[in-house]
């Protein structure tokens, strides 16, 4: 599934953007809260390109907030900040999130089967591509904020949302295997900070926390005990090499 590109709904550039660090371990749900009387692509557009104007001309953020954004009826995507820009949309989770805006208001209007069954297919290829853990959580705006939304009826079927949640709850659909990124270089304590998706990977595997894909002082004390554990991986200086990363990831 490819989502409608930002060129084809008229977004204007981005003022500046902050590469995400990915794989995230969290989507949240979003509604434009105000209701959509055009479903045609169009429609949609125009709703898009005045959330955009908003945005960045009244709140002065860089962009418009969300990473994509789904027709309440159509079931229609759109690429907005898409998968590696951090959104803006979750106060204190952009970090570690993507945020889905459906286009609309869903507790004046009723989130379409298209809609659910897009939102699913859009997070699944987020984590085949390796942009969201399997075991990622899905949330609605409402679970971190003091807000409506994402409008009631969105709220409703939150689970429906989930790749793990089939169609049929006799045939559930499998959730997409994510495969560890190959080895490039080793990952050890430094300044500045070693940073990006293979740290978070190196701090899932050794049980550090938070894994925010920042290679500090925990992670390592989290490595060194991890090799200690695994003597085939040699010394246990904290430093993820080749024999270390092929120890936790074969």
């Amino acid at each position: 599934m490819l989502p409608i590109p930002r060129s084809e709904w008229g977004a204007k550039p981005p003022r500046w953007t902050t590469r995400h660090l990915t794989p995230v371990n969290n989507v949240f749900i979003h509604h434009g809260a105000v209701e959509l009387k055009d479903h045609s692509q169009e429609g949609e557009a125009a709703t898009l390109r005045a959330y955009q104007r908003h945005h960045v001309e009244t709140r002065r953020w860089s962009d418009i907030a969300y990473s994509f954004a789904v027709g309440v009826e159509s079931g229609r995507v759109y690429e907005l900040r898409g998968w590696d820009s951090r959104g803006g949309a979750t106060r204190n989770h952009n970090k570690d999130s993507y945020a889905i805006c459906v286009i609309g208001d869903t507790t004046k209007q009723q989130i379409s089967q298209a809609a659910i069954d897009a939102i699913r297919e859009l997070i699944a290829h987020g984590i085949s591509s390796n942009k969201i853990t399997p075991g990622f959580q899905i949330h609605g705006h409402r679970d971190v904020k003091s807000t409506n939304c994402p409008g009631e009826s969105a709220y409703a079927v939150l689970s429906q949302m989930h790749p793990g949640q089939g169609e049929s709850p006799d045939e559930p659909a499998a959730i997409p295997v994510l495969k560890p990124p190959p080895y490039v270089k080793a990952l050890r304590l430094r300044r500045p900070r070693m940073r990006g998706y293979a740290v978070k990977w190196a701090q899932a595997a050794v049980g550090a926390t938070p894994i925010d894909g920042i290679f500090g002082p925990g992670t390592k004390k989290k490595v060194v005990a991890w090799q200690r554990a695994h003597p085939r991986c040699g010394p246990a200086d904290g430093i993820v090499g080749r024999r270390t990363w092929k120890q936790m990831f074969g």
